[in-house]
Protein backbone atom coordinates (compact mmCIF):
# COMPACT_ATOMS: atom_id res chain seq x y z
CA UNK A 1 0.00 0.00 0.00
CA UNK A 2 2.88 2.40 0.90
CA UNK A 3 4.49 2.21 -2.50
CA UNK A 4 1.43 2.52 -4.25
CA UNK A 5 0.54 6.08 -2.42
CA UNK A 6 3.85 7.55 -2.18
CA UNK A 7 5.29 8.06 -6.01
CA UNK A 8 1.43 9.30 -6.88
CA UNK A 9 1.96 12.08 -4.22
CA UNK A 10 5.48 13.12 -5.60
CA UNK A 11 3.93 13.13 -8.70
CA UNK A 12 1.10 15.74 -7.53
CA UNK A 13 3.42 17.78 -5.86
CA UNK A 14 5.26 17.88 -8.74
CA UNK A 15 2.41 18.59 -11.14
CA UNK A 16 1.45 21.88 -9.17
CA UNK A 17 4.45 23.69 -9.62
CA UNK A 18 5.18 22.38 -13.37
CA UNK A 19 3.22 26.21 -14.51
CA UNK A 20 5.18 29.94 -15.06
CA UNK A 21 4.77 32.04 -11.49
CA UNK A 22 3.53 35.27 -11.48
CA UNK A 23 6.95 36.35 -11.18
CA UNK A 24 8.13 34.49 -14.44
CA UNK A 25 5.16 35.99 -16.33
CA UNK A 26 5.85 38.98 -15.65
CA UNK A 27 9.80 38.89 -16.74
CA UNK A 28 8.37 37.38 -20.05
CA UNK A 29 6.31 40.51 -20.67
CA UNK A 30 8.67 42.93 -19.63
CA UNK A 31 11.49 41.09 -22.44
CA UNK A 32 9.06 40.81 -24.80
CA UNK A 33 8.59 44.74 -24.47
CA UNK A 34 12.03 45.16 -24.51
CA UNK A 35 12.17 43.53 -27.62
CA UNK A 36 9.73 45.28 -29.26
CA UNK A 37 10.79 48.20 -28.63
CA UNK A 38 14.15 47.72 -30.01
CA UNK A 39 12.47 45.63 -33.27
CA UNK A 40 9.96 48.19 -34.21
CA UNK A 41 11.16 51.33 -34.78
CA UNK A 42 14.00 49.57 -36.67
CA UNK A 43 12.09 48.13 -38.69
CA UNK A 44 10.18 51.19 -39.29
CA UNK A 45 13.11 53.05 -39.94
CA UNK A 46 14.38 50.42 -42.52
CA UNK A 47 10.79 50.81 -44.13
CA UNK A 48 11.75 54.57 -44.23
CA UNK A 49 15.26 53.81 -46.21
CA UNK A 50 13.64 51.42 -48.42
CA UNK A 51 11.16 53.82 -49.54
CA UNK A 52 13.63 57.03 -49.77
CA UNK A 53 15.58 54.58 -51.94
CA UNK A 54 12.86 53.55 -54.18
CA UNK A 55 12.20 57.60 -54.35
CA UNK A 56 15.57 58.19 -55.87
CA UNK A 57 14.82 55.33 -58.14
CA UNK A 58 12.15 56.67 -59.48
CA UNK A 59 14.34 59.82 -59.89
CA UNK A 60 16.87 58.61 -61.56
CA UNK A 61 14.71 56.90 -64.40
CA UNK A 62 12.38 60.08 -64.90
CA UNK A 63 15.85 62.38 -65.00
CA UNK A 64 17.09 59.34 -67.62
CA UNK A 65 14.22 60.08 -69.88
CA UNK A 66 14.78 63.47 -69.37
CA UNK A 67 18.23 63.49 -70.92
CA UNK A 68 17.04 60.88 -73.83
CA UNK A 69 13.96 63.45 -74.57
CA UNK A 70 16.59 66.67 -75.02
CA UNK A 71 19.12 64.35 -76.94
CA UNK A 72 15.86 63.58 -79.35
CA UNK A 73 13.97 67.33 -79.45
CA UNK A 74 17.34 69.69 -78.41
CA UNK A 75 15.25 70.71 -75.08
CA UNK A 76 14.04 69.40 -71.92
CA UNK A 77 10.13 68.99 -71.63
CA UNK A 78 8.51 71.59 -70.14
CA UNK A 79 6.19 70.49 -67.38
CA UNK A 80 4.73 73.42 -65.40
CA UNK A 81 3.73 77.15 -66.81
CA UNK A 82 6.82 80.10 -66.44
CA UNK A 83 5.82 80.62 -62.46
CA UNK A 84 7.47 78.51 -60.20
CA UNK A 85 4.71 77.26 -57.93
CA UNK A 86 3.54 74.94 -60.80
CA UNK A 87 6.43 73.33 -61.71
CA UNK A 88 5.59 69.87 -60.13
CA UNK A 89 5.37 66.44 -61.36
CA UNK A 90 1.19 65.91 -61.91
CA UNK A 91 0.96 69.75 -62.52
CA UNK A 92 -2.60 70.46 -64.00
CA UNK A 93 -3.38 66.46 -64.67
CA UNK A 94 -6.58 64.97 -64.62
CA UNK A 95 -7.66 62.46 -62.24
CA UNK A 96 -9.00 60.39 -64.99
CA UNK A 97 -6.50 57.78 -66.61
CA UNK A 98 -7.87 59.06 -70.10
CA UNK A 99 -7.16 62.94 -69.09
CA UNK A 100 -4.42 64.60 -69.92
CA UNK A 101 -1.04 64.46 -68.00
CA UNK A 102 1.90 66.65 -69.74
CA UNK A 103 4.63 64.84 -67.54
CA UNK A 104 3.87 61.46 -68.07
CA UNK A 105 2.25 61.93 -71.40
CA UNK A 106 5.63 63.91 -72.57
CA UNK A 107 7.87 61.15 -71.58
CA UNK A 108 5.66 57.83 -72.25
CA UNK A 109 4.61 58.92 -75.69
CA UNK A 110 0.99 57.27 -75.08
CA UNK A 111 -1.81 58.20 -72.15
CA UNK A 112 -2.24 56.27 -69.04
CA UNK A 113 -4.55 54.12 -70.41
CA UNK A 114 -2.37 53.30 -73.27
CA UNK A 115 -4.36 55.68 -76.06
CA UNK A 116 -2.71 57.61 -78.64
CA UNK A 117 -1.67 61.20 -78.31
CA UNK A 118 -4.49 63.53 -79.77
CA UNK A 119 -6.10 66.93 -79.01
CA UNK A 120 -4.99 70.74 -79.16
CA UNK A 121 -1.09 71.17 -80.34
CA UNK A 122 -0.95 74.44 -78.25
CA UNK A 123 -0.74 75.65 -74.65
CA UNK A 124 0.82 76.47 -71.38
CA UNK A 125 2.68 74.30 -70.96
CA UNK A 126 2.61 72.77 -74.66
CA UNK A 127 0.38 69.59 -74.57
CA UNK A 128 2.63 66.26 -74.78
CA UNK A 129 1.06 65.74 -78.81
CA UNK A 130 3.77 69.14 -79.55
CA UNK A 131 6.21 68.16 -76.98
CA UNK A 132 6.92 64.61 -78.50
CA UNK A 133 4.94 64.61 -81.73
CA UNK A 134 6.97 61.18 -82.67
CA UNK A 135 5.37 59.92 -79.91
CA UNK A 136 8.51 58.37 -78.55
CA UNK A 137 9.02 56.24 -75.61
CA UNK A 138 11.11 57.53 -73.63
CA UNK A 139 10.37 56.13 -69.99
CA UNK A 140 7.80 52.46 -69.09
CA UNK A 141 6.21 53.55 -65.88
CA UNK A 142 4.52 50.86 -64.26
CA UNK A 143 1.96 50.59 -61.21
CA UNK A 144 4.18 51.49 -58.89
CA UNK A 145 4.61 54.92 -59.90
CA UNK A 146 0.70 56.14 -59.99
CA UNK A 147 -2.26 55.66 -57.07
CA UNK A 148 -4.54 52.91 -58.23
CA UNK A 149 -7.75 52.71 -56.51
CA UNK A 150 -6.62 49.75 -54.40
CA UNK A 151 -4.10 52.07 -53.03
CA UNK A 152 -7.36 54.84 -52.31
CA UNK A 153 -9.50 52.02 -50.94
CA UNK A 154 -7.03 50.92 -48.26
CA UNK A 155 -6.23 54.49 -47.34
CA UNK A 156 -2.78 54.98 -48.28
CA UNK A 157 -4.41 57.60 -50.99
CA UNK A 158 -6.96 60.32 -51.70
CA UNK A 159 -9.58 60.31 -53.86
CA UNK A 160 -8.18 63.48 -55.50
CA UNK A 161 -4.86 61.52 -56.07
CA UNK A 162 -6.31 58.53 -57.97
CA UNK A 163 -4.08 58.25 -61.31
CA UNK A 164 -1.60 60.54 -60.14
CA UNK A 165 2.14 60.09 -59.91
CA UNK A 166 3.79 58.76 -56.56
CA UNK A 167 6.50 58.35 -54.91
CA UNK A 168 7.33 55.38 -52.84
CA UNK A 169 5.56 57.22 -49.90
CA UNK A 170 2.31 57.88 -51.67
CA UNK A 171 3.04 61.35 -51.76
CA UNK A 172 2.12 62.80 -55.24
CA UNK A 173 3.77 66.54 -54.28
CA UNK A 174 6.94 66.43 -56.36
CA UNK A 175 8.67 68.98 -58.06
CA UNK A 176 10.71 68.80 -60.90
CA UNK A 177 12.68 71.65 -62.47
CA UNK A 178 15.00 71.66 -65.55
CA UNK A 179 18.09 73.76 -66.92
CA UNK A 180 15.73 75.69 -69.19
CA UNK A 181 18.94 77.53 -71.10
CA UNK A 182 20.95 74.82 -71.22
CA UNK A 183 24.38 76.50 -69.07
CA UNK A 184 24.58 73.28 -67.09
CA UNK A 185 23.22 75.00 -63.71
CA UNK A 186 19.96 75.56 -62.05
CA UNK A 187 19.02 78.61 -60.01
CA UNK A 188 16.05 80.78 -59.06
CA UNK A 189 17.31 83.45 -60.91
CA UNK A 190 16.75 81.99 -64.40
CA UNK A 191 13.70 82.88 -66.33
CA UNK A 192 11.92 79.46 -64.56
CA UNK A 193 10.98 81.49 -62.09
CA UNK A 194 12.59 79.36 -59.26
CA UNK A 195 12.39 76.59 -56.78
CA UNK A 196 8.39 75.36 -56.13
CA UNK A 197 7.58 74.23 -52.89
CA UNK A 198 6.01 70.98 -52.30
CA UNK A 199 3.72 69.61 -49.78
CA UNK A 200 4.70 66.72 -47.28
CA UNK A 201 3.03 63.96 -47.20
CA UNK A 202 0.37 63.56 -45.10
CA UNK A 203 0.28 66.88 -44.39
CA UNK A 204 0.03 70.11 -45.34
CA UNK A 205 2.68 71.70 -44.97
CA UNK A 206 4.51 73.12 -48.07
CA UNK A 207 8.57 73.66 -48.20
CA UNK A 208 11.46 74.14 -50.63
CA UNK A 209 14.63 72.78 -50.36
CA UNK A 210 16.08 76.63 -50.60
CA UNK A 211 14.02 77.21 -47.15
CA UNK A 212 12.09 79.43 -46.22
CA UNK A 213 12.40 82.23 -49.50
CA UNK A 214 10.10 82.87 -51.99
CA UNK A 215 10.49 81.13 -55.38
CA UNK A 216 11.98 83.60 -57.04
CA UNK A 217 14.41 84.99 -53.80
CA UNK A 218 17.64 83.06 -53.44
CA UNK A 219 18.26 81.26 -50.14
CA UNK A 220 20.05 78.40 -49.32
CA UNK A 221 21.05 75.98 -51.92
CA UNK A 222 20.58 78.87 -54.60
CA UNK A 223 22.46 81.72 -53.22
CA UNK A 224 25.27 83.26 -56.14
CA UNK A 225 28.29 81.71 -53.63
CA UNK A 226 26.69 77.57 -54.19
CA UNK A 227 26.27 78.70 -57.71
CA UNK A 228 22.88 76.73 -57.81
CA UNK A 229 22.80 73.41 -58.62
CA UNK A 230 24.60 71.76 -61.40
CA UNK A 231 22.94 69.35 -63.23
CA UNK A 232 19.80 69.47 -66.40
CA UNK A 233 16.73 68.24 -64.44
CA UNK A 234 15.67 67.85 -60.99
CA UNK A 235 13.26 66.46 -58.23
CA UNK A 236 12.16 66.68 -55.25
CA UNK A 237 9.89 65.73 -52.73
CA UNK A 238 8.96 65.68 -49.40
CA UNK A 239 8.02 62.19 -46.92
CA UNK A 240 6.13 62.01 -44.16
CA UNK A 241 7.35 64.11 -41.10
CA UNK A 242 9.69 66.53 -43.33
CA UNK A 243 10.71 69.76 -41.76
CA UNK A 244 13.96 70.41 -42.82
CA UNK A 245 14.44 71.89 -45.96
CA UNK A 246 18.23 70.50 -46.32
CA UNK A 247 18.04 67.30 -44.55
CA UNK A 248 14.46 65.87 -44.88
CA UNK A 249 14.01 66.36 -48.62
CA UNK A 250 14.32 63.42 -51.32
CA UNK A 251 16.52 65.53 -53.90
CA UNK A 252 17.82 63.53 -57.26
CA UNK A 253 20.97 65.79 -56.36
CA UNK A 254 22.10 64.69 -53.49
Amino acid sequence: MSCSVFPSSRLLRRSSHAGFTLIELLTVVAIIGILSAIIIPTATGARVAANRAKTRSQFSQWGAAFEAFRQEYGAYPQIGTTTGTTKLVNNGASTAITGNHVFHDTLAGVRRDGSQLTGATTGNPPPAIAQNPRRIRFVSFTDADFVLQADVTAGRAATNQLNLIRDAFFNTSIAVITDSNLDGVINGRDSTGGYPGVVVAGGTTTIRPTGTGTNTTNTGLTTATTGGIHAGVIFYCAPPGASNPDTDLIMSWK
